[in-house]
């Protein structure tokens, strides 16, 4: 996943912030118990990565830290823990490891049997895929950290996916492919040989590129604002996750 570079807080903020997946599943949760909520079980298969991330750096085992993950999102798809989400939980990060560490300390092992059947909605993990993901720059960082490294990129890897299907959508993979690794703000040395292969002239691919740096900033933002209520928490939000990216 590339780097994204600081001027993706240059945007203006809208002035009414529209309705949200997660404040629309906030508003529901405060007003009766939803079993069932595709928005939540979607954010939750997108954002286990980070909660993976802060189990293992917290001492638990790859195998434990898959079962209090995989126990913890079948508890949260399958009860009303929404309803008791106070505004200072509003962001869906802020939720996520709250409530993670509030579940850990009340049935940390032994609710083991959640894992898997019992007519639970279960979000399929496995410890190699979070292993991988974690990856070695984690290894230094404390529990908390390493969760928001680890929310961070999963934040910004949605972002990037979004970009590439909307090239691969108009038949412009190769081109995707081939400058992609500019996105990170690196200085462009590679140009000329891009343009070469694609049969362009460099000053295109330049152009070319800081075009999809904006769209790539747009698509960050999008993703953002899906995470918050308020923009006042986008703002917010979008700072601290590209702060902790850049460390």
């Amino acid at each position: 996943m590339q780097a994204v570079e600081p001027g993706v807080l240059d945007h203006a903020t809208h002035a009414e912030f529209p309705p949200t997946h997660w404040s629309r599943i906030l508003q529901a949760g405060a007003c009766v118990a939803q079993g069932d909520s595709p928005e939540l079980e979607e954010f939750c298969r997108a954002y286990w990565p980070p909660l993976y991330a802060f189990l293992r750096r917290q001492g638990h085992s790859p195998h434990d830290a898959e079962d209090l993950v995989q126990g913890f999102l079948a508890r949260l798809l399958a009860r009303d823990d929404l309803a008791e989400v106070g505004a200072e939980k509003g962001r869906f990060r802020t939720f996520l490891l709250t409530s993670l560490r509030n579940f850990t300390i009340k049935q940390a092992l032994r609710d083991k049997a959640l894992k898997r059947g019992a007519g639970q909605v279960i979000i399929s993990i496995n410890a190699e895929e979070g292993e991988r993901l974690c990856g070695p720059d984690l290894a230094c960082r404390s529990p908390e950290a390493a969760f928001d490294r680890s929310f961070a990129q999963a934040v910004l890897s949605r972002a990037f996916a979004e970009l590439r299907e909307e090239h691969r959508a108009r038949g412009k993979e190769e081109l995707f492919a081939m400058l992609a690794p500019f996105l990170d703000g690196a200085e462009p040395e590679g140009y000329k040989v891009a343009a070469a292969k694609l049969g362009m002239a460099a000053g295109t691919v330049a152009v070319t590129v800081h075009r999809l740096r904006g769209r790539l900033r747009e698509l960050l933002r999008a993703e953002v604002r899906q995470l918050c209520t308020s923009a006042a928490e986008e703002e917010q939000e979008l700072k601290h996750l590209l702060e902790v990216w850049s460390q």
